[in-house]
Order: C-alpha cells, then structure tokens, then sequence
C-alpha cells in the first residue's frame, strides 16, 4: 500500500466516523463542534488531491464561519436535542437509494482518476494554465502544454488582442529598424540611439515573449481564471445569491429600533473578566485581517480568492463581537454601514462587465479594462472582481452573525 493510499484510507475513515458520530450525538453543542471538526478533515482530503483552493474553502466557510455560526444559533435553542421515537421512512430510503444508485452508474463512463488522457487535461487544462482561452491557436504560453496536446484552430482573436499584438509586432519591428541603423553607422558598435547595447535590446525582447493575454510573468491561478473568466457569470450570481440570504435574513430577523437606539446591554458579552481572551483578540485580529486582505488580493495568482478572504475578514469582526459583545461591533462596524457594502460588492462585480462594455469588448472582458497591454487587464480584472465578491461575502457573514444574535423586543 502507498503513502498516499494510505492516508486516503485514514482520512476516509476518520470523515465517516465523524459524519455518523454528527448524525447520532444528542447535543447541538457537540453536533456543532463534529461538523466543524468533519469540515477540517475534508480540508484534508483536498490538501491530499492537490486541490487546495477547495481545501481553502472548506476550511475557511465550513471549519471557520459555519462552526461560529452553528454555535451562535444555540443561543436562540437548548444545548440539548429532544429525544423522540423515530421510524425508518422507507419511502425516503429507497428514494435515496436509486439517486445514489444512478449516480454511481453515471461515473461508470468517466475517465480514472488522474488520467493523464482524460479530456480535461488534454483541453481545458493546457488551455487556462497557457492562457490561451479565446486566443489565437498556436500562441506561446508562460508553460509547456502536455505532451502531444495540440491546441484548437478554430479560434477568434478578440479585437483587444488584436490591436495588442499589432503593436507589438510594429514596436518589434521598430525595434530591429532601429538596430539595422545603428549596425550601419561606424563608430556605434551596436549602440541604440539611447545609449544602450545588445544586453538592453535582448531584455527588451524578453519582456515581450509573452502574448498578449498572458499575465506578463505573473502565475496565474487556474481555479481562478475558470471561476473569474471562464464562468465570471456564473460566480457573479452566486455572489448575488450569497447577497440574497444576507437581504432575507435583514427581512425577516431585524428589528426596527428608534432613532438613537442602541442595542440592549444584556447581548453584550460577559466576559469582562477574561483578560487572557480579550488581549488575545485583540492580538490576533490585525493579523486575521491582514491575512484576509491579502488573501482576496492574491486570488488570481495563488489559492484564495474573494470567498476566501471575504470569510477571514468577517472572522475577525465576529470574533471581536463574540468577545467584547455586540454593541462594540456595532460601534465599529454599523449595520447601516455593512449593508451599503454587501450592495456595493455586488455592483462592483457587475460594474467591471459593464465597463468592459462601454470600452468596446463583452461583459467581463477583462482584456478590455487595458486594451493597450491586455496581460494586465486580466489580472486587474479578476482581483477587481475577487474585491467585489471578498467585500459582499465579509458583510454578509456579519449580518448573518448579527441577525442570529438578534433578541426579541421585550
């Protein structure tokens, strides 16, 4: 047996164990801190197929945010379940049953794990790691595609990309007008016009090999440039959704106050006395923060991204409310404030396409936002985007945390 095989088994069994263990335990409490620690393992699970952007995400929403979330419901419940005779709903079981039946038939037709042959390494892989989604077929990427793969000939070079290479091609050949004139003058040896020799003019070479959809050097993140570009209007309607819970829950949980109300003393936390939680909050939120930020920024070229980050920062600020109470965090963070926010995440997505729009490409084409060097639209594009969902994702978590919380009217 493999190392990995083996950790597989490990992990497996661990993951079931827990997810029974969820289903049979009588206290929420307990039941909360399984699904957490379920949660945790799955990240595992992921770290282990080298997928870690859903390990990120497994980590960050269910181990962090839904375990604070779980925890804080039980406040509105009792700690423990109540307990009633159940039956066994056969109907449901064998409803069940066929689903898991039929879905285990329809993989029967799908490719081994990890074959190197399978359609999504020999096409849509090569094709967002090389940049090269919507670019002339044949262009130079920043890695080698796989062995035998051939790109697709029937594609379209965007207008963005065609002035962009036109330029290049007229600055390289300036470029060479420029060095034939100086070979021809005795006395130069070679020297541009700017003082500059052979060693300058092969940098400058270099710093054009890419194309122009490229990230100019940059890495790119392949799970980002498919969520962000590839299926950008797919993303930006599951922030619209994640906009939508947070608006529901304003709807229906939030009392009205007067002006000038605060809210009541008795939802502030009692731990005054807990100076060692307190100095640690207080310790370990500027780095919570910083990590958050710098997860959402770095999104389009490393794990992370916008659902990420956005969890990190609204970590931070449920922390501070679960430690120094409510109040604080409505102090620092107004609920008038956070609810403009989750409005302006989702206009900022949206606003991106739109602008690509009005500079005459399609609706996210990020190629567009810097059609003179369209390697640093995409980038720019997909961090805008990730800043977009990373601030509705942030203030929706408080809002949700703030309205679980919320107190009946007396």
């Amino acid at each position: 047996m493999s190392e990995v095989l083996m950790i597989d088994s490990v992990l497996l069994l661990l993951v079931a164990a827990t997810a029974i263990a969820v289903v049979e335990v009588r206290s929420l409490y307990a039941a909360a801190m399984l699904s957490g620690i379920y949660s945790l393992l799955m990240a595992l699970v992921w770290v282990n197929m080298h997928s870690m952007d859903v390990a990120f995400t497994e980590a960050a929403v269910g181990g962090g945010i839904s375990t604070i979330l779980l925890i804080g419901t039980l406040v509105h419940t009792e700690r423990e379940e109540k307990k009633r005779k159940t039956r066994v709903n056969w109907g449901a079981l064998l409803v069940t049953a066929m689903t898991g039946a039929a879905l285990i038939y329809g993989t029967l037709d799908m490719p081994r794990f990890g074959d190197p042959n399978a359609p999504i390494h020999n096409l849509r892989v090569p094709e967002m790691v090389n940049q090269t989604v919507g670019m002339t077929a044949g262009a130079k990427g920043k890695q080698p595609p796989p062995v035998g793969w051939t790109p697709r000939q029937n594609l379209e070079l965007p207008l963005g990309h065609k002035q962009a290479y036109a330029m290049q091609r007229a600055h390289a050949t300036n470029e060479a007008r420029l060095k034939e004139a100086g070979e021809g003058h005795g006395g130069h040896g070679g020297q541009k016009a700017d003082g500059h020799g052979a060693e300058h003019e092969a940098g400058h070479d270099d710093a054009h090999a890419h194309p122009a959809g490229d990230f100019n050097g940059h890495v790119p993140n392949t799970v980002t440039s498919l969520l962000a570009a590839y299926r950008g209007y797919d993303t930006m309607f599951e922030t619209a959704v994640i906009f939508t819970a947070g608006a529901s829950l304003i709807l229906l949980l939030r009392r009205r106050r007067r002006p000038g109300e605060n809210l009541p003393k008795q939802q502030s936390a009692n731990l005054t006395d807990q100076v060692i939680l307190r100095v640690m909050c207080k310790l370990f939120i500027p780095f919570i923060l910083i990590f958050g930020l710098y997860v959402i920024s770095h999104g389009e070229i490393g794990p992370g991204g916008g659902f990420q980050g956005g969890v990190i920062l609204a970590t931070a600020f449920i922390l501070y409310g679960l430690i120094f109470g409510r109040p604080e965090l409505h102090r620092v963070l107004p609920e008038r404030l956070t609810d403009i926010l989750a409005v302006l995440g989702v206009l900022l997505y949206s606003g991106v396409g739109v602008f690509t729009m009005l500079r005459g490409g399609k609706f996210l084409d990020y190629a567009f936002l810097n059609p003179a060097s369209p390697g640093d639209g995409e980038p720019l594009g997909m961090t805008l985007v990730e800043w977009g969902v990373g601030i509705t994702v942030c203030t929706v978590m408080i809002t949700i945390f703030n309205q679980l919380a919320e107190e009946e009217s007396k």
